[in-house]
């Protein structure tokens, strides 16, 4: 699970995690994105979150940002980058990989 699994699963924006724990909002954006991982935030900032959301510091830390690539904070899983794509787009993209 990651941060931003968990602030969907309590119905909280990153903006109400940003006030009630005191962490600027950019912070937690890059924490939910996955540009920066739980492990690289100091123990403050991990005490503020656990704080906010009324879990253990350890609870917090073992939230996980597997599914973003460390060095970019991109998504590692790429196929929702192409969904919902009109059919003649998907057929365009398909003709370039091919190529």
């Amino acid at each position: 699970m990651t941060l931003q699994n968990l602030l969907d699963l309590e119905n909280i924006t990153k903006y109400q995690l940003s006030k009630a724990s005191g962490i600027s909002k950019t912070t937690v954006i890059d924490i939910c994105s996955g540009k920066t991982t739980i492990e690289k935030c100091n123990a403050k900032t991990i005490q503020q979150i656990a704080r906010a959301l009324n879990r253990s510091m350890e609870e917090i830390m073992r939230l996980d940002n597997s599914e973003y690539h460390p060095d970019t904070g991109m998504p590692i899983n790429e196929a929702h980058y192409e969904c919902g794509l009109p059919k003649d787009l998907k057929n365009s993209i398909n003709n370039m990989k091919k190529s």
